[in-house]
């Protein structure tokens, strides 16, 4: 395993929790979760994402996580040349690629909390208040399915009444403990170190063993800054969706195009004079999700739901197929990932079916060799001079002796061209989800 630098302990970012005693306003949701996706790209572009890979073999072979694999699979896919190694070689999408993984992380292991930084006891109340309403939602669904849209109005009077309470037991909770979760720094910590596990790897990959200490820091700032965005959402009754582009899904203008691929017809598609074949711009990487926010209307329980767009979503995009279904011919990434392993198998097992055949040709040899001698003993009655001896064990011995340098030829050849990955060793860390 690589040894990490020596670091100091990183310091707590100062974050205006006072601020949340009041209800934050939606332009504040905009301007937080701008900065942090500011600052997610500027953690990846000045550090894992500043420098070209030293090396030559595939980035997405060596020993990474798979929350890692996970991720990446789920926020981004190549374009219609099926090419995966581009997406982490190219620095421009190493950079979209990996903050669209630190922001899938985000989502899923801080915006997902109920209230990040809880300490066990709340979090199981959370939880069972949480599960209740959804009971009782889905009981107004059943008693309304007979006319759909006061179903809708029901279903949403219901969600908006669930996050209300919530918002209340979370502030009676934090009264009680300063307006901060008492494992709020702990989970940032714990999660800030998680990250740089997953990402060691590519940092290994060029030429680093580790994040430098201001690296390090500026990535404890994002996940401490997504930790206060999600108190402030937990503390609000207006419900905060999160909606991921697919990769793969054609572009559409609500998108923030932030790649290279920013001409499109009106459309969305287009057709190349010389090339039978229709064209659509499609996502290739999903850097930043949709945010929304919803509130319920002020004019009672038919005002209907009032609706704020916090971030458009992120994409890198490419010139994919027309049809959907010859688009999505590509090769997932697990199964990419793994051929580097299974390429160095079948070398293994070539070698040990070159090694079987020339020890059949030794064995041949060898029998032939005996024969030749045992006749030659039994013309010549056991009674010859000996002069002739060496020169005839030599002519027995010689193709025993070729073979058995071929076969050192051949093994010698083998191991240097399979690339056997022992420069470093990544101890595995155990799932998140199983952690938290």
């Amino acid at each position: 395993m690589p040894r990490q630098r020596k670091t100091t302990r990183p310091s707590q970012r100062e974050l205006p929790f006072s601020e949340l005693k009041g209800e934050i306003p939606d332009a504040g949701f905009d301007e937080g979760f701008s900065l942090l996706y500011s600052e997610i790209n500027n953690f990846i572009k000045n550090g894992i994402g500043k420098k070209a890979v030293s090396t030559r073999k595939s980035l997405w072979t060596k020993r990474h996580s798979k929350e890692f694999l996970s991720f990446a699979g789920m926020v981004a896919r190549p374009g219609a040349d099926g090419g995966w190694e581009k997406l982490l070689r190219s620095r421009p999408y190493r950079c979209a690629l990996l903050s669209g993984v630190v922001m899938k992380v985000l989502d899923k292991h801080v915006f997902s909390d109920l209230l990040f930084g809880a300490g066990p006891e709340h979090a199981e109340v959370l939880r069972i208040e949480d599960s209740s309403m959804v009971n009782v939602e889905g009981m107004s669904a059943r008693w309304c399915c007979l006319m759909s849209f006061i179903d809708r109005l029901t279903n949403d009077f219901t969600g908006f009444k669930r996050t209300d309470l919530r918002a209340k037991t979370n502030r009676v909770y934090l009264e009680a403990t300063g307006g901060i979760p008492p494992l709020f720094w702990k989970r940032v910590d714990k999660i800030t170190a998680q990250i740089v596990a997953m990402l060691l790897p590519l940092y290994s990959a060029i030429g680093e063993e580790a994040p430098s200490q201001s690296s390090y820091q500026a990535l404890h700032n994002i996940v401490a800054l997504a930790g206060w965005l999600n108190v402030a959402i937990r503390l609000s009754p207006k419900i905060t969706v999160f909606e991921w582009v697919q990769p793969g899904e054609a572009y559409q203008f609500s998108f923030l195009c932030i790649g290279e691929e920013k001409k499109m017809a009106s459309d969305g598609h287009s057709e190349a004079p010389n090339d039978q074949t229709r064209k659509r711009t499609r996502v290739m990487i999903s850097a930043v999700p949709k945010i929304t926010r919803y509130a319920h209307g002020s004019n009672g329980f038919s005002a209907g739901t009032e609706t704020y767009d916090v971030m458009q979503p992120h994409v890198v995009t490419y010139r994919g197929i027309y049809a959907d279904w010859e688009d999505n011919r590509v090769v997932p990434l697990q199964s990419h990932a793994r051929n580097g392993f299974v390429v160095f198998l079948g070398r293994i097992m070539s070698l040990l079916m070159s090694v079987m055949r020339l020890a059949m040709v030794l064995f041949v040899a060898g029998i032939f060799g005996l024969m030749v001698f045992g006749a030659w003993i039994s013309i010549t009655g056991g009674n010859g001079d000996g002069s002739s001896l060496p020169w005839i064990v030599q002519m027995v011995l010689w193709p025993i002796q070729l073979t058995f340098q071929s076969l050192m030829l051949s093994v010698r050849m083998v191991l240097r061209s399979s690339h056997v990955r022992t420069d470093y060793s990544l101890a595995t860390t155990n799932s998140w989800l199983l952690n938290r």
